[in-house]
């Protein structure tokens, strides 16, 4: 099928990008990695399950990209479904911001277990989803710049409205406080849905195809037989082995934010930092990864995993040394790996979505996406052992020797880009 840009993309683009901003804004306000982490430390959690709710949610994603990949092809009220999906967010986030502040410590672990379950499938449905939905209602050049814009803007809103929250609640207790966080990203969360509604899908709808439902048996038989027939195509295979390469350097957000509650979780200002560092890495990201990734993809994988490995090994550093409690130091760090995984995963995003046919394109990023989720749940979990038998300070030392590595491989990996081909 071939989409038409018309003037409907003029409009299309201000709606998405409005809606992606506050989407991305409510992952920042009410982020797993960052909000949840601190709330599950400040409740007493033990170390390995706060590690633990990363290989949860990638666990999540994973079934998601096996059993549902068949089934979000076949969508055909794609607008209504991502709407519907953002809503799902927003009482999953609304869940655990009631179980922390009315149940029980071990409730308030289950809550948290199944809630980011829960997240982990929507977000990976939206993912897979989204890839589809803007490929047809967006030409490339306004891929790319919604991309980035919504970073910059998202991290502008969480900017305001963090320092906002700061200044009326720091009289509140630090749990209660966190709490508000949470409630600020669940509004974003419900506006971001009705925002999508306004948005024209340009892809005529197809004739609906009402398979038979499948069982699990047949769908990991299906999901097999996919893997199989996009390894052919050489253009997916050199697309897994980068997506592979990077699987433990995105991961380093949710670790070097398990180090920083675990230093500043009784703080009145450790959170606020952090989400503020957070979204300033976003603001960063957007116009900086927007202009280099113009010049070289392999530029920007190369220069986004050194910049992890050179701050892990200064928070190492300053944390064997005991040197670390600063606040400061932490929310320099959490910039610096913001900005980098923000470039990795924008520029892996847009590549797939320049190289990838429309007729593999959502079944192509479900098998990258599962590869890439296994192995961050074996790592993940392994790290979060790590943390828990030792100090999280040896996480951080695995995640730097593995930026290293993959700013080497990357830089052999990937190819020049040919002038006229957007690399």
């Amino acid at each position: 099928m071939t989409v038409h840009y018309d003037s409907s993309e003029k409009r299309n683009l201000p709606v998405l990008a409005g809606q992606s901003t506050l989407a991305t804004a409510a992952w920042m306000m009410a982020s797993p990695s960052i909000v949840l982490t601190f709330l599950a430390v400040s409740l007493g959690m033990p170390v390995f399950m706060v590690g633990a709710l990363v290989s949860i949610r990638q666990l999540a994603s994973s079934l998601t990209d096996i059993f549902l990949f068949d089934a979000i092809t076949r969508i055909r009220n794609r607008k209504l479904a991502l709407s519907l999906a953002d809503i799902a967010l927003a009482v999953c986030f609304g869940a655990t911001i009631v179980a922390v502040l009315f149940g029980s410590k071990s409730q308030t672990m289950v809550v948290f277990v199944v809630c980011v379950f829960v997240m982990g499938m929507i977000d990976e449905f939206q993912q897979l989803l989204l890839t589809d939905f803007i490929s047809d209602n967006l030409a490339s050049k306004s891929r790319l710049t919604l991309k980035y814009v919504q970073m910059a803007l998202g991290g502008s809103i969480a900017v305001a409205l963090t320092w906002i929250a700061h200044e009326l609640t720091l009289e509140l207790l630090p749990v209660n406080r966190h709490s508000i966080f949470v409630a600020i990203g669940i509004t974003c969360f419900t506006l971001s849905a009705f925002a999508l509604i306004a948005v024209q899908d340009l892809a005529p709808r197809s004739p609906r195809k009402d398979g038979p439902i499948r069982s699990p048996l047949k769908a990991v038989s299906n999901y097999v037989s996919n893997v199989f027939k996009m390894m052919q195509h050489g253009w997916f295979r050199k697309f897994i082995a980068l997506r592979l390469v990077f699987a433990s350097v995105v991961l380093s957000v949710p670790f070097f934010s398990l180090i920083s509650a675990e230093a500043h979780h009784t703080s009145n200002k450790g959170l606020t930092a952090l989400i503020i560092s957070y979204a300033l890495g976003y603001i960063v990201a957007g116009p900086l990864w927007g202009a280099l990734n113009s010049i070289s993809h392999r530029f920007v994988m190369m220069t986004s995993a050194l910049m992890i490995g050179v701050a892990g090994l200064t928070l190492a550093i300053l944390h064997i040394y005991d040197i670390d409690h600063d606040v400061r130091i932490h929310a320099v760090a959490i910039f610096v790996v913001t900005v980098a995984v923000r470039g990795i995963i924008a520029v892996l995003s847009l590549y797939y979505m320049d190289i990838a046919p429309k007729d593999q394109r959502v079944n192509g990023i479900a098998v990258a996406r599962s590869f890439v989720r296994i192995a961050m749940i074996v790592l993940s979990t392994a790290l979060a052992a790590i943390a828990h038998l030792h100090e999280t300070v040896w996480a951080i030392i695995f995640i730097t020797i593995a930026s290293v590595i993959a700013a080497i491989v990357s830089m052999i990996l990937t190819e020049k880009p040919q002038k006229g081909k957007g690399s």
